[in-house]
C-alpha cells in the first residue's frame, strides 16, 4: 500500500512538531497524541491536504519518553486520515 503522506517528526521547547507532507491528497488528516501521551494535545484539528502540500501539527507534551522519541507521534495507530481507515500497523 502506498502511502498518501510523509512524516518528521522534532521534540522543540513546547512539546514535537510534526510536519506531515502530503504525496497525494490526504482527507482529514488528524494525530490522535494521546495514544503516546494521555496527557498530550494538538493545536490544530483535522486538516486536508492537496499533493505537495505541508503541514506542522503543533503537540504539546511534557512526556519525557514522547520527547526522546517523537517519531512515535507519526505512527500508524497515531496519525491517521480518512485516506486510510483499513490502514494496517
Amino acid at each position: 500500500m502506498k502511502l498518501a503522506l510523509s512524516a518528521a517528526a522534532v521534540a522543540v521547547e513546547d512539546g514535537v512538531e510534526l510536519t506531515v507532507t502530503a504525496k497525494s491528497y490526504v482527507r482529514d488528516l488528524f494525530c490522535m497524541a494521546d495514544k503516546v501521551d494521555a496527557k498530550a494535545s494538538v493545536a490544530e484539528g483535522m486538516v486536508s491536504l492537496l499533493p505537495g502540500v505541508s503541514v506542522v501539527l503543533h503537540i504539546a507534551t511534557a512526556d519525557a519518553a514522547a520527547l526522546a522519541a517523537p517519531g512515535a507521534f507519526a505512527a500508524a495507530n497515531v496519525l491517521r486520515s480518512a485516506n486510510d481507515p483499513k490502514r494496517e500497523w
